[in-house]
C-alpha cells in the first residue's frame, strides 16, 4: 500500500471483524519508496516480476532526538548520540488483541511557550522496544499513546538524565485513576477544581481517558459538593475558606470488549483545605504499580508485586507518605486477605500466593500522608494469572 501523503498510512486491510487478518498480506510504504517500486516494476523487461519483502513488523529501537540552539547555528550542527549523551527506556506495549496502537512524543523548548509540535503518531506492535532520547540541556519529553477507540494516555513531562536507564509499559495492567502534577486539584479562596481521567494504565506515571464510564464525585466531610458524570473536567465552588476535610471519589468500570481487567475501580482522596489569596495545589498521593506480567496481562501465582506511592503537588516532608497497607482477593472482592509489606527505596513489596483456581487479582491500597491525609484505591480483576 502506497501513500500519496507523508508518511506511511496506517489503516486495516484485515477481515471485517477488524480482529483476524485477511488472506493477502499488506504492508504500508512511503510515497518515494512506493514510486521508487513502482518504477522498479514498470522498467522490469520481464512480464511478470518475483517480489522478495524482507519484513520487521514492529520496531526494536526508535530514537528522539532534539538539539537546541539560541542565537544562531553553531559550526558544528551535529548532535551528540553516545550512550553516554542520550537516555534509554526500554519499552513494553500490551495493546488489547486486534486493536491498533500508536504513540508518539512532543518536546518543550525553552524558547517556545509550551510544546514543541509533537512527532506524528506512529503505530506500534505488541511487544518490547528500546528508545533513546535527547537528554540534558533543558530537554524535557512527554510521551503519548493511543489506542484507536478506546484509550488514550500520556506522562508528565520528564527530563531524564543523560546515561540514564528506565522502564516504562503501556496499555496492559494495571488500569486505574491516576493523575499528573497538570491535574490535581488546585484551591483558590472559595473555589477547587481538577481535571481527572480515569484510566492511567499499565501500572505506571501515566494518565488516561478512555471511551468507559467514569463518575467523580466532592465532598466537604459527608456533604456531596459536585458529581460529574463522565466529564474530566470537575469543580465545585462557594467553599468555605476554613480548613476543613475533603473526599474526592472516583469510580469507573471498565468494557470486557476490550480488557478482562480493571472491571471496576474505586478510589478515594482524602485531604484538608482551606482558602487563600493564591491558587494553591493540594498534595495527593498516586499508586504506582508493578508486577511481571506476559503480554495477555497474566502473572505467575507466585509473585511479586510492587506499589510506589508518589505525592503530586509537593516535596515537603509534611505531605509524604507514612504508612502503606495491601489487601488482595482473589474471589472479585468478596473477601480480602492483607499482605505482609516491605518498604525499600520508597517502594513497598508484596510476595503473591495464589490459590490454584484464582483467575485473577484484585487489590484494595490505602496510603496515609503525614498531614493527615491519604488515599485508598480498590481495583477489581487488576491483572489475571497463568
Amino acid at each position: 500500500m502506497v501513500n500519496d501523503r507523508a508518511g506511511r498510512r496506517s489503516d486495516w486491510y484485515g477481515n471485517p471483524d477488524a480482529v483476524t487478518t485477511g488472506p493477502l498480506p499488506v504492508a504500508s510504504v512511503t510515497m518515494d519508496e512506493g514510486e521508487a517500486l513502482i518504477q522498479r516494476i514498470t522498467a522490469a523487461s520481464r512480464p511478470t516480476v518475483r517480489l522478495v519483502i524482507v519484513a520487521h513488523p514492529s520496531a526494536k529501537y526508535l530514537y528522539d532526538l532534539v538539539d537546541y540552539h539560541q542565537g544562531g547555528v553553531p559550526e558544528d550542527p551535529s548532535a551528540r548520540t553516545g550512550p553516554g549523551d542520550l537516555a534509554r527506556i526500554d519499552l513494553t506495549f500490551s495493546p488489547p488483541p486486534g486493536k491498533q496502537a500508536s504513540e508518539t512524543r512532543m518536546d518543550f523548548p525553552p524558547y517556545e511557550y509550551a510544546a514543541a509540535r509533537p512527532f506524528p503518531f506512529e503505530p506500534v506492535a505488541p511487544g518490547p522496544r528500546t528508545d533513546w532520547v535527547s537528554a540534558g540541556g533543558g530537554v524535557k519529553w512527554s510521551q503519548y499513546a493511543d489506542v484507536a477507540d478506546w484509550a488514550r494516555s500520556n506522562t508528565e513531562a520528564i527530563a531524564y538524565r543523560p546515561g540514564s536507564v528506565q522502564q516504562d509499559r503501556w496499555f496492559g495492567p494495571i488500569t486505574r485513576p491516576r493523575l499528573l502534577s497538570t491535574e490535581i486539584p488546585f484551591r483558590g479562596e472559595t473555589a477547587m477544581s481538577a481535571y481527572i481521567q480515569g484510566f492511567g494504565d499499565a501500572g505506571s506515571a501515566h494518565s488516561g481517558g478512555a471511551s468507559m464510564p467514569q463518575v467523580v464525585t466532592f465532598y466537604q466531610g459527608d456533604k456531596q459538593l459536585t458529581r460529574f458524570d463522565g466529564w474530566p473536567e470537575v469543580g465545585a465552588g462557594d467553599l468555605s475558606p476554613e480548613k476543613l476535610p475533603y473526599r474526592l471519589e472516583v469510580e469507573t468500570t471498565g468494557k470486557p470488549e476490550f480488557s478482562p481487567y480493571s472491571t471496576a475501580t474505586h478510589t478515594e482522596w482524602r485531604f484538608v483545605s482551606g482558602g487563600g489569596p493564591d491558587v494553591q495545589a493540594i498534595p495527593l498521593v498516586q499508586l504506582d504499580y508493578r508486577t511481571d506480567v506476559d503480554q495477555a496481562g497474566r502473572a505467575q501465582r507466585r509473585n511479586d508485586f510492587s506499589i510506589t506511592p508518589v505525592v503530586v503537588g509537593s516535596s515537603a516532608a509534611r505531605d509524604a507518605v507514612s504508612a502503606l497497607r495491601l489487601e488482595v482477593s482473589y474471589d472479585d472482592g468478596t473477601t480480602w486477605q492483607r499482605q505482609d509489606l516491605r518498604e525499600q527505596k520508597g517502594s513497598w513489596q508484596a510476595s503473591l500466593n495464589a490459590p490454584h483456581r484464582a483467575e485473577f487479582v484484585s487489590i484494595r491500597v490505602t496510603a496515609e500522608q503525614r498531614n493527615g491525609g491519604g488515599v485508598t484505591q480498590t481495583v477489581t480483576r487488576a491483572f489475571g494469572l497463568r
